[in-house]
C-alpha cells in the first residue's frame, strides 16, 4: 500500500487531514516532529490548495472561452458563407467575371458531370391477384435519376427471350400488367439513369419461377422466386382472365 496517495486530489486530502492532527499542542514531539516542520508543511499546504484552485478555475475559464470562440467563429464562417455567395449571384446577374478578382475570391467551379450511376440491388418479385408482378429493389436515387426496367422469358415450350425494355421509372417499384402467360419462368434487370444520361451497369437478374402445375414442388435457383402450386393456378387464371378481357 502507498505511504502517500497518488492522485493529486486524494493526497492534499490526506495531506490536510494528518497536518490537523499532527499540529495538535503537544503532539510533533510524541511522533518525532517539530512544531516548525508542521507549520512549514501547512504553509505548502496553503500554497499548493490556492493555485489549485486557480488553475481549476483557469481551465473552467479557458474552457468557456473555447466554447465562445467557436460559437462566435461559427457565426462569423455563417456570415463570410453568405457574403462570398452574394458575389456569386452578383457575377452571374451582371455576367461579370471580373467581379471575382475584384472582390480577391476564386471563381467557383463548374460542377463536374458524374460518371458513375449507382447499380440497383436487393431485387424482389411479388405477384398480385390480377395476375401481375410487382418488382421492387433498393438504389441510392439522385435528384433526377431514373430506373430503366428490362426483362426476358421462357415459355413452357422452353423458349426463351433476349431481355427487352420495359419502362423507365422515377420510383423503386415497379408493376408489370403484362405478364405472358405460359411461362416457366420470367426475370428481371433494373439500371439506373442519371440526368446526363450516364447509365449504371444492370443489376443481378430477378427471376420469378411459375412452377408446374401437378408437380409436387416448383423447381427454383438463385436469384429465383417461386409460386406455391396455388398462386401458379391463381396467376395462371388471372392472366386468363385478363386476355379474355383484351380479346373481349
Amino acid at each position: 500500500m502507498a505511504r502517500l496517495p497518488n492522485r493529486e486530489e486524494a493526497f492534499l486530502t490526506w495531506t490536510q487531514q494528518h497536518l490537523a492532527l499532527w499540529a495538535a499542542t503537544g503532539v510533533p514531539p510524541t511522533i518525532g516532529l517539530t512544531d516548525e516542520q508542521v507549520a512549514s508543511a501547512q504553509a505548502k499546504l496553503d500554497s499548493a490548495q490556492a493555485l489549485r484552485s486557480s488553475a481549476i478555475a483557469a481551465r473552467l475559464a479557458s474552457v468557456t472561452r473555447t466554447s465562445e470562440k467557436d460559437a462566435i467563429v461559427g457565426e462569423l464562417r455563417s456570415v463570410m458563407g453568405g457574403l462570398v455567395g452574394q458575389v456569386d449571384g452578383f457575377a452571374r446577374a451582371t455576367e461579370d467575371e471580373s467581379v471575382y478578382d475584384k472582390a480577391s475570391i476564386p471563381k467557383p467551379k463548374d460542377p463536374e458531370p458524374r460518371t458513375e450511376a449507382p447499380v440497383p440491388a436487393m431485387l424482389a418479385l411479388r405477384s398480385t391477384t390480377n395476375g401481375n408482378l410487382v418488382l421492387t429493389f433498393e438504389a441510392n436515387k439522385g435528384q433526377g435519376s431514373v430506373f430503366v426496367i428490362q426483362r426476358r422469358y421462357e415459355t413452357v415450350d422452353g423458349v426463351a427471350s433476349d431481355f427487352q425494355y420495359q419502362d423507365t421509372t422515377g420510383e423503386k417499384a415497379w408493376t408489370d400488367t403484362s405478364v405472358p402467360g405460359g411461362l416457366k419462368w420470367i426475370g428481371y434487370q433494373v439500371a439506373t439513369r442519371l440526368t446526363n444520361n450516364v447509365l449504371s451497369d444492370w443489376s443481378d437478374e430477378k427471376q420469378f419461377n411459375f412452377g408446374t402445375i401437378g408437380s409436387e414442388s416448383p423447381v427454383t435457383g438463385g436469384g429465383e422466386e417461386s409460386l406455391t402450386i396455388e398462386d401458379a393456378q391463381a396467376l395462371k387464371d388471372a392472366q386468363t382472365a385478363k386476355g379474355a378481357d383484351k380479346a373481349g
